[in-house]
């Protein structure tokens, strides 16, 4: 146990281009195949085996090469062989296409540095140690640590399209202070591999010999901005050398590609309670007809004689070969190629989702992507909805519109300043030096890039004002590469204003005033990078006079407890709650100034920190904690996100369909409020309750206790009640939300929008689905029973790991509304049509065996029951199965209440299932007792005068049993096309001509008896009859229940 928990842990040592050990390290061998070519059947059939079904029809197949010959074996092990190995070359395939992708990654040329010299070679051969060479445009191997680079400011920008799909540029730096030397001797001590893509801490110990050392002084610290990922791409970057660390499956790509779903569908419970209730029912009737066989054994075989002699019928092996023998007649109940066809129905299922045009974004190429098809008929099953709201309900499209500055609101109007108070148009110049201060604020604190064109160099500041003015106007403007659409929208913002920030050269921050061309230089000391749970970043800097400054920015309720008291906060918050009921998002601005000797110790304590292996985050953010206190409260900002396209009309019709709607986010309460008035999650004139900021248990009872009885239609929480309901009320927040139309929680973390939904989800009569755009949704989305990522502008990583991906939040209502009824309807169809023919063609075996001294004979030809699954009638209700639909798309869109007619499995019940069996029962008593009463008086039915045999017998029953399942799906059915009616007519033929053909055979037990069937009138007049007496109940159930069917009122064209 110690050594294997030490060895995750243990610390990684690497020498950077070091030869030595090469042998020993890991290669860079991609491996994402399940099986070998030697592993492929044992592992693949042990996984199928692992089913309880497969394993039953594995012992029944086994057991009837030993038992008497009542039935085939392989009645049992042909359909159970092709459900295997239809299985099996379905998975067999999809491991072969990513083994050719393996070879193709492992294959490709690579560029190395070995003894000082540039080598090509195989990306399988590269070990940590090695010295890779990567050019622009080209994608990285491995994970490495950059160590050089040819651009300015020995930096290099790189895309993260296929780890997240986010495609603004990121940089990565070189750890400061380096000089990549080939006769140094320099390590990488780092943290074992982890699946987190935004963390890595290690250090670059120098010119140590290998021996052990900490590193103290003479390391440098690294983090996840020296570290180029596998998968990414160089962009804007001649060439970079990086030191291999991770390699093969340990890179950080493929440590989050092994993440698998492991969800099942709620189908899954009673699709198993129907498979029991069979099986149950096999067991009975196996046991009652098995006694009664051994009293005609003890009381009436004995006065036949003529059946000879007497069997031993109370030895244990008799007893148990006869109790097997009915065991083995009546397996067939249990229908083991019904998961053949659900898998089936489920691709073609994947299949329409994918190909859906209404699901199809022409923007952005996008179509719905299913990446778990056994949850397809789950999204008909949705009663709780969680929605994220950046990027989800709104755009994620910042626009700088409002600012608080010296105590006046002014809203941005292209560029100039419009004042709130006295409607005066003000510039740049004008503005007081607060207010400039407040602005240049902006144009400094922050992470953003600008962007340059490889082998363009930068622009020097003694450059022409006119070029300035053009690159201000378009090509600087253009070219920011900003992580954070907000950053982005200050800085336009504040460059349409005059105030234009130009970039960084040597850690140097130049500004640009306009018109008069002042140039303002700061030299950037340190980022205290934004967090989720911090909720602001910080930048220090030396102004051109040699003082220090911090600035800070971020959610106000962060960054207000570390201002200093002054009217002006309570002022601002004021303001800033204004801002919020327009549903604006917010920030605040405030600075402060640092000694030399405060920063020197900040820079001391953050270099201890940032070379820990261990517990270095939190040692980091107490160190930020030192410095961003005292603040001076500088202003605010508010910026407007626009509501996506149909995203009222979207959340209106899936409450009328039943669902309710949780939205978690991070924004503040006023903000949330508004966007979701102006979206229609709340509705107007409801009652709404708002619990925010309590924090003591005993008065959040007494809040509940009071909301509880005031019947809420909405309720509104915030991120620091949440935190307290969570500890101390869970089960009573979860009862009061689950009662509510609709529920609002704001200012959340990614943590906590898990807990809620895990919160939700452990009530078990709720199905929950989660939607979000972003990074931050992933833990969301991946703990509700359906995930839905939209592929937004906060990336992809949340489509990627996501059950269901569509492009817009619009798609969500013809994807749960259409497809998640058709999918859900379809399949309880499939499930309870396979069990009903099962019993029609079971039934009547057990019904022969009142007649046949209850001996376990088999009534049909091992040919019907071989293929009535895959020929006779399969094919038919199969597709009907793929295409059956009670409502139109234009129906289900526009009366979106039809979904709650499918809530909770209703089409599957006990109920339906017992109507479904009962009716099965009923037609197999017609189909026996019609084809006894024309056996039993007069057999003689051929025309040349000869009586029917036995063959013959079964052959009749299994005729109408054909006809009759075929001809029931033109009254079952709701939507026939040419295809459908087609097929019926031809499973019947293909039941003539399979039939006819063996009947040819000499050697088979059905020699000539299709023949003379065929032949016979009577027997065609019997058909007729039989099948007519079967379906006339069904015929007139079905008219009855037309005449009462409500019908959904005519309604206007969904959009």
């Amino acid at each position: 146990m110690g050594s294997g928990q030490k060895r995750s842990v243990d610390p990684l040592r690497i020498q950077i281009g070091g030869i030595a050990g090469r042998q020993k390290q890991p290669l860079n061998r991609v491996r994402t195949t399940k099986y070998t070519w030697l592993t492929f059947l044992p592992f693949n059939f042990y996984e199928q085996f692992r089913r309880a079904v497969y394993f039953y029809f594995l012992i029944i197949t086994i057991v009837s090469f030993f038992v008497n010959e009542t039935i085939s074996p392989y009645v049992s092990l042909l359909p159970l062989l092709f459900v295997m190995i239809i299985t099996a070359l379905k998975e067999g395939l999809e491991d072969l296409s990513r083994s050719k992708s393996d070879r193709l990654v492992n294959t490709a040329r690579v560029t190395v540095i070995r003894n000082g010299k540039e080598e090509v070679i195989d990306s399988q051969f590269i070990v940590p140690g090695d010295l890779v060479v990567v050019r622009n445009d080209g994608d990285l191997p491995c994970d490495l640590v950059l160590l050089q680079s040819s651009g300015a400011e020995r930096k290099c920008f790189v895309t993260t399209a296929n780890l997240d799909g986010e495609t603004n540029l990121k940089t990565v730096c070189v750890p400061p202070n380096y000089e990549l030397s080939p006769k140094s001797q320099d390590f990488i001590v780092c943290e074992a591999p982890t699946a987190d893509l935004y963390s890595f801490n290690g250090r670059l110990e120098l010119g140590t010999d290998g021996a052990g050392g900490g590193g103290g002084d003479h390391a440098l610290p690294l983090t996840i901005d020296n570290l180029l990922l596998r998968g990414v791409r160089v962009k804007a970057t001649d060439r970079v050398v990086g030191c291999a660390l991770y390699t093969g499956m340990h890179t950080k790509l493929q440590l989050n590609s092994r993440y698998t779903g492991n969800k099942s569908a709620s189908s899954e419970k009673y699709i198993n309670r129907f498979m029991v209730a069979l099986i149950l029912g096999m067991v009975v009737v196996v046991l009652v007809l098995y006694l009664i066989e051994r009293h005609k054994e003890t009381k009436v075989v004995p006065n036949m004689p003529y059946l000879g002699p007497p069997t031993d019928f109370n030895s244990a092996l008799q007893i148990f070969e006869d109790f097997l023998s009915f065991l083995l007649l009546f397996n067939y109940m249990v229908p083991i190629s019904a998961y053949m066809n659900i898998e089936l129905y489920r691709i073609f299922g994947m299949y329409f989702m994918h190909n859906d045009l209404h699901l199809y974004d022409e923007e952005t190429d996008q179509p719905c992507r299913v990446n778990a098809s056994n949850l397809n008929e789950e999204l008909g099953q949705v009663n709780i909805l969680f929605s994220d709201k950046t990027g989800t309900l709104t755009k994620n499209l910042m626009k700088f519109v409002d600012c608080y500055v010296s105590d006046m609101n002014f809203h941005l109007q292209s560029t100039y300043l419009l004042c709130e108070t006295t409607g005066e148009q003000i510039d740049l110049e004008k503005l007081d030096a607060e207010a400039s201060v407040f602005f240049e604020a902006l144009t400094v604190c922050h992470t953003v890039e600008v962007l340059q064109e490889v082998g363009v160099k930068p622009l020097e500041s003694s450059e022409s004002v006119s070029e300035r003015s053009h690159l201000m106007g378009k090509s600087i403007v253009d070219r920011y590469q900003a992580s954070s659409p907000d950053e982005m929208a200050l800085l336009e913002g504040c460059a349409n204003l005059g105030l234009v920030y130009q970039g960084q050269s040597n850690n140097t921050l130049r500004i640009c005033r306009y018109p008069s061309a002042e140039e303002l230089q700061f030299e950037r000391l340190h980022v205290l990078e934004f967090s989720s749970e911090r909720k602001r970043m910080s930048v220090i800097l030396r102004d051109r006079s040699g003082t220090i400054w911090l600035y800070c920015k971020g959610a106000e309720d962060a960054i207000f407890p570390r201002c200093k008291t002054s009217h002006r906060l309570q002022q601002t918050d004021d303001q800033i709650t204004k801002y919020a009921q327009r549903g604006l998002r917010t920030l605040a601005v405030a600075r402060r100034t640092l000694t030399e000797e405060k920063w020197a110790n900040f820079e001391e304590l953050y270099r201890r920190a940032n070379t820990q292996l261990s517990n270095r985050n939190e040692l980091i953010t107490e160190c930020y904690e030192t410095v961003e206190i005292d603040l001076d409260l500088l202003g605010a900002t508010a910026l407007e996100d626009a509501l996506q396209e149909q995203v009222g009309e979207t959340l209106e019709a899936l409450q009328a369909a039943g669902l309710k709607i949780w939205v978690l986010t991070g924004d503040k309460v006023e903000t949330a409020y508004n966007i979701g008035l102006a979206c229609r999650h709340i509705p107007p004139g409801s009652r709404q309750h708002f619990i925010v900021n309590v924090t003591d248990p005993e008065e959040l009872q007494t809040r509940l206790q009071e909301i509880e009885a005031a019947d809420p239609e909405v309720l509104v929480v915030d991120g620091t009640t949440i935190s307290t309901l969570l500890t101390h009320a869970p089960r009573q927040f979860a009862d009061l939300a689950l009662h509510c139309r609709a529920v609002l929680c704001c200012r959340l973390s990614p943590l906590q929008k898990s807990e809620i939904v895990t919160l939700v989800k452990r009530r078990k009569k709720h199905i929950t689905a989660a939607i979000g755009d972003g990074a931050n949704d992933v833990s969301m989305i991946q703990e509700a029973h359906i995930g839905i990522g939209i592929a937004g502008r906060e990336g992809k990583q949340a489509a990627r790991c996501a059950d269901f991906a569509i492009a817009r939040f619009e798609m969500l209502r013809r994807l749960l509304l259409v497809h998640g009824h058709y999918n859900s309807q379809r399949l309880a169809f499939l499930v309870l049509f396979y069990c009903y023919k099962n019993i029609i063609i079971t039934g009547c075996m057990a019904l022969f065996q009142v007649y046949d001294l209850f001996s376990a004979t088999n009534v049909y030809n091992s040919l019907y029951l071989w293929l009535f699954d895959f020929v006779y009638i399969s094919f038919s209700f199969t597709y009907l199965s793929f295409s059956d639909k009670e409502y139109s798309e234009e129906t289900l869109l526009s009366h979106p209440e039809l979904y709650k007619r499918i809530a909770h499995n209703r089409q599957a019940s006990m109920r339906v299932f017992c109507l479904w069996m009962l009716n099965g029962f009923v037609q197999c008593f017609t189909i026996f007792y019609f084809t006894y009463a024309v056996l039993n008086d007069e057999n003689v039915l051929f025309n040349m005068g000869q009586p029917a045999s036995f063959q013959t017998f079964g052959t009749m029953l299994i005729t109408i049993i054909v006809i009759v399942g075929n001809l029931k799906l033109l009254l079952v059915a709701r939507y026939m096309s040419y295809v459908n009616f087609a097929m019926i007519p031809a499973q019947i033929v293909a039941f003539m001509l399979t039939t006819y053909l063996y009947n040819l055979v000499t050697s088979g037990e059905l020699y000539d008896v299709y023949n003379q069937f065929l032949t016979s009138l009577p027997l065609w007049l019997f058909t007729v009859v039989c099948s007519a007496a079967c379906l006339l109940p069904d015929f007139a159930v079905k008219a009855v229940q037309d005449m009462f069917r409500k019908m959904p009122p005519a309604g206007k064209p969904a959009v």
